[in-house]
């Protein structure tokens, strides 16, 4: 029994030693160098046993919502981009509108206008007009119209005329209270318009200076368009009002007004334009002269199919340009031909109209009796930029038997002549 009592303290003390010694080397192994390279590293304590006593107001603020805010944030967010979103899809959709409302309103107004100016400013004779179209949403098409020229020496195709409404070198006016166009700016024309009633459109043009051995004078032109009750033209009346001249340049005391020209238009069936006369009064310069009518130009028109015949009559009479002019035009618009008889049976031709394929004038050939005797032709240099000349025109004669002999470049001033014996041509000089 004695002999148990002392070995078993010696076990119970050993147990206990080898405790102390492991808590002793943990403690040694936290200043081991390894350790005491990262004993200052920071290390989070798990969720929830953060031990921090001062705590920032937002941090606690974000602690203490619920999750349910968060979504409910993230909702609102989602719903104010949708709504956004539509308004501004709203907003694209009523300016395209407020846009095209405006295209709209143009298209209907300013074919009545530019008619209305053309005839009065010009001495076309206009026959037909196509309808302004929108491009797209957001711009006007050309407008264009067809004529029946008496002059073919042209490039291109002189009998339609186009105007380019796009861009920003044209600038409309319009009054939105009574729905009506009352200017128009454009490298074409810079006039502004009058309503005195439904059919009569005054029309203002810029002014100019004149200066002659009368004197000196600011001149404004003034322009009335009537129409009957189908809104077609049937009388323009041209007017001068005469300022005195303040310099620098400016309009003085009102002098006189001046009755220039006035146009009058007959119809048949299908608004078909049978007839038009141009009356032109000789110049004053003064309020003290009388009106004098220097000359009456009268025209009657038919359409038979594709083919327009005009007889000119003038007045005093012209036995020289006095005379029928017939017109030919295929389903294209595109002018084939051209022949005269004047009334006194002493000029009679005719003049053939060539195209290329883009539909430009090519060639002018003049027949008399039959027979070619002329030809005016276009070389176009649309696509050299290099060129000094977009366009050369060159006039070839022809002879009795039908053959040319001589050419001669109107541009360049420059001619050659065909050799008789050889049949060539020679060098340009």
């Amino acid at each position: 029994m004695n002999k148990i009592r002392l070995y078993m303290p010696t076990l119970r003390g050993l147990l206990l030693l080898a405790i102390a010694l492991s808590c002793c080397s943990k403690i040694f192994s936290q200043y081991s160098p390894d350790s005491v390279k990262e004993r200052y590293l920071y290390r989070p304590l798990p969720a929830g046993e953060n031990k921090d006593t001062i705590k920032s107001p937002e941090f606690q603020y974000i602690q203490e919502q619920p999750v349910s805010d968060s979504l409910a944030l993230r909702l609102k967010f989602i719903q104010d981009s949708i709504l956004a979103r539509e308004q501004f899809i709203r907003d694209s959709i009523a300016r395209r509108q407020r846009i095209l409302d405006s295209l709209t309103f143009l298209q209907k107004e300013l074919p009545v206008l530019f008619e209305a100016y053309f005839k009065t400013v010009k001495d076309d004779i206009i026959i037909s007009s196509d309808k302004i179209e929108i491009k797209g949403d957001s711009a006007l098409g050309d407008y264009r119209y067809l004529i029946l020229p008496f002059s073919l020496d042209q490039p291109f195709t002189p009998w339609k005329v186009r105007y380019v409404l796009s861009g920003g070198d044209m600038i409309i006016k319009s009054d939105q209270a009574v729905g009506r166009v009352t200017g128009i700016q454009a490298p074409f024309m810079n006039c502004t318009f009058t309503y005195s009633d439904k059919n009569l459109i005054i029309i203002t043009e810029l002014s100019a200076i004149v200066r002659n051995q009368y004197g000196q004078y600011y001149q404004t032109p003034v322009d009335s368009v009537f129409f009957d009750r189908q809104g077609r033209i049937v009388k323009i009346k041209r007017y001068i009002q005469f300022y005195q001249l303040v310099n620098p340049g400016k309009p003085g005391a009102p002098l006189f007004l001046h009755f220039s020209q006035v146009k009058q238009y007959t119809y048949g069936q299908g608004n078909q334009l049978t007839g038009m006369q141009i009356v032109n009064f000789c110049s004053r310069w003064r309020e003290t002269e009388s009106h004098k009518v220097c000359n009456i130009i009268n025209y009657e028109f038919s359409k038979k199919n594709q083919v327009y015949s005009l007889t000119r009559r003038n007045d005093p009479p012209n036995n020289y340009s006095d005379g029928t002019f017939t017109f030919e035009f295929d389903l294209n618009n595109n002018l084939k031909g051209v022949s005269f008889n004047n009334l006194a049976l002493t000029e009679s031709w005719q003049r053939s109209v060539e195209l290329t394929e883009e539909g430009n004038v090519k060639c002018y050939v003049d027949k008399v009796k039959g027979a070619v005797r002329q030809s005016l032709c276009m070389i176009y240099h649309l696509n050299d930029p290099g060129a000094k000349q977009k366009v050369e025109t060159i006039t070839t004669i022809y002879e009795d038997d039908g053959i040319s002999y001589f050419q001669r470049n109107n541009t360049t001033g420059q001619s050659r002549a065909r050799d008789r014996l050889t049949m060539e041509w020679g060098p340009w000089k």
